[in-house]
């Protein structure tokens, strides 16, 4: 063993000396019960770097430790030296701090439906990431270890998640500590795998901890030193995660910066490169390329394989963040069938080829086929066009809104299967409401929109036919009183919006209606993070439900639809976790939902007036009920048919 010990100190010197010959750092190494621990002297509050390998030849080393030297630097472990007795390593000075490696942007939703995005936590001093997976826990012991470190440093600002990295399932399939009551950790869905691939992660366990104020990761590696992280938190000698939030937080340097992950490893899909032609362009046009066309709603088109590598950066950020293609429902309650949202194996190889480069490859450009501009009408022309006069709005300063009243053009009781409102000036148009009625009355009944509308355009909702077997009555003799709310732009701008009236070849079984669950109780602190209202919408007789629209504005943040059943049951018809005010989706049920007489709809929903919603007009405001954008509104617009 004496002799084995003196070979490998002058093999570390070796290294070193080839390696560093001005004032090379010297390694000490020393195996203790076969485990050989490492020393390090040098230069006091000067980054190194520890590698090894098996053969001391070799053009490329494993990087084991990142660490900042200090005078009581009390060495360090190497657990992979009881597997490979014969290991070299070497030290390497570097010529300044250890870069700290950056950590992009993500969202995900964690096991209890709530949207976490990783950059909207600025306000916090370190975020720490640990790695799971579905087959390969994290040990209970480990999880006590994390629940203790959360219980000290949440206070001092640290978040805590764990992230649930497996190979891609179905969202409702039980995932590993699903629910760690013991320690209270989210647990984020991976469930494409995309952040453990951006971030290479390759162990479960595996901990990255990133500083809020410049996104990098200070510290990355194992939680401990234990050997087996099955082993109590006593079997640990050095505590990395611990020792670095301690010092990071403190403002001091972080000693180890890095170390080798020690859990089992992570296994991540493994995937043939996806080609240009055959995998990705059918991939954006079939989710992408419906607005990101020319003369469409998207701010730049996909015309071919040039632009789209041009974006790509883009691209990648906005499907890790979620917010492309825009859809906004947790899939794990409910089926849409107007669902636009890309399943995660798409998003996994969309993201694979763009981190490849987005290399063009072989075959035709499939983009360059450009489809058809968008028609005025996407139903065919209507029945009848309903044109609001010609409407003036300043450059500047608030509009207040404007209620017009039309004539119904239709001359006899009639059914439509739909009503399409075109804006005639997108770019001044927050939305617009009408209403039918044949006295006041009934239009002063709805409540300027409150419990219901007969047609709407606000941003983000679909134009199209009502549901099957369904149709609205138009009464003869009714009026169309459009609600118009438009914003300034900072020039004069005009609009002439119309409403397409689409008549049925027949009387439909049912009647659509629409109704609303509201609040006007709103009192939004400044700076509130999660301010909570509810409302609810009660069903005096069966219904079939067929369609959804939460409605708030620009603080908006989460909202969900639970029916209460009449036999006490309850059931999430919809969540919407991260809320979007400029995609106010309508969302159609796959199915229409049979609810019971005696049916209550809670909606539940949440406002975000802190700095960290980009949105927010103001986070100094208190925020009550209003018209205008920067006030609010809590409305859970339904569409429905009473069941004979």
């Amino acid at each position: 063993m004496n002799n084995q010990r003196a070979i490998l100190a002058v093999l570390l010197w070796l290294a070193l000396a080839v390696s560093t010959p001005a004032q090379p750092p010297k390694l000490s190494a020393e195996r203790r019960e076969g485990l050989l621990r490492l020393g390090l002297q040098g230069a006091a509050g000067h980054d190194y770097l520890i590698e090894a390998s098996t053969n001391p030849g070799a053009a490329t080393w494993q990087p084991l430790l990142t660490l900042t030297l200090t005078d009581g630097f009390p060495g360090w472990s190497d657990p992979a030296s009881l597997a490979q007795p014969h290991r070299f390593y070497r030290a390497i000075k570097l010529d300044g701090p250890a870069p700290r490696p950056p950590v992009g942007n993500f969202r995900l939703l964690d096991h209890e439906g709530t949207s976490r995005e990783l950059y909207y936590y600025s306000d916090t001093r370190a975020v720490v990431l640990v790695f799971t997976g579905n087959d390969r826990a994290i040990p209970e012991n480990s999880l006590a270890t994390l629940g203790a470190l959360r219980d000290r440093f949440a206070p001092q600002g640290a978040e805590f998640w764990l992230v649930n990295a497996s190979p891609p399932s179905p969202l409702n399939a039980a995932p590993a500590q699903a629910n760690p009551a013991p320690v209270n950790l989210p647990v984020l869905q991976d469930e494409a795998q995309l952040v453990a691939r951006e971030l290479s992660i390759g162990n479960v366990g595996e901990v990255i901890a990133i500083d809020p104020a410049d996104w990098t990761s200070f510290y990355r590696g194992a939680l401990d030193d234990r050997l087996d992280p099955s082993e109590p938190e006593s079997a640990a000698r050095q505590h990395y995660l611990a020792d670095a939030l301690a010092n990071f937080l403190a403002g001091r340097a972080v000693a180890l910066s890095r170390t080798p992950p020690s859990g089992a490893p992570l296994v991540l899909a493994v995937d043939p490169p996806p080609s240009y032609a055959g995998d990705i362009a059918p991939l954006l046009q079939s989710y992408c390329v419906r607005c990101h066309s020319p003369g469409n709603i998207a701010p730049w088109a996909m015309t071919s394989h040039e632009i789209v590598k041009d974006y790509a950066a883009a691209i990648k950020d906005q499907v890790l963040t979620r917010r492309m293609p825009p859809w906004h429902a947790d899939p794990r309650h409910g089926q849409f069938g107007n669902d636009i949202s890309l399943p995660p194996q798409l998003a996994a190889k969309l993201i694979q080829w763009i981190s490849a480069g987005a290399p063009r490859g072989e075959g035709p450009d499939p983009l360059t086929e450009a489809p058809p501009p968008p028609p005025d009408w996407p139903l065919g022309q209507p029945d009848y066009v309903v044109t609001i006069d010609r409407q003036d709005i300043p450059a500047t300063g608030t509009v207040p809104y404007k209620y017009l009243v039309v004539p119904s053009p239709v001359l006899s009781n009639a059914w439509l299967r739909a009503a399409v409102l075109r804006p005639g000036n997108a770019k001044v148009l927050h939305h617009c409401l009408v209403f039918v009625g044949t006295s006041i009355f009934d239009i002063l009944d709805l409540q300027g929109g409150l419990r219901g509308f007969y047609a709407a355009h606000v941003p983000g909702m679909n134009q199209g036919p009502y549901p099957d077997g369904t149709g609205k009555y138009l009464k003869k003799g009714s009026y169309l009183v459009f609600q118009m709310h438009y914003t300034t732009t900072g020039q004069a701008e005009t609009d002439q919006t119309q409403v397409g009236l689409y008549l049925a070849p027949a009387a439909p079984a049912l009647e659509l209606k629409t109704s609303a669950a509201y609040t006007l109780d709103l009192e939004i602190p400044p700076g509130a993070k999660d301010y909570e209202r509810a409302a609810e919408l009660s069903f005096a007789h069966p219904v079939w439900l067929y369609e959804f629209s939460p409605h708030m504005h620009y603080r908006g943040a989460r909202f969900k639809f639970t029916a209460l059943y009449p036999d006490g049951t309850s059931e999430v018809l919809l969540s919407v976790p991260k809320y979007d005010f400029h995609w106010q989706t309508l969302y159609r049920l796959a199915q229409p939902k049979r609810l019971p007489a005696g049916t209550r709809v809670v909606c539940h929903g949440a406002y975000d007036n802190s700095p960290q919603n980009p949105a927010n007009p103001d986070p100094a405001a208190t925020v009550h009920f209003g018209e205008q954008t920067w006030d609010e509104m809590f409305i859970g617009y339904m569409n429905f048919a009473e069941i004979p």
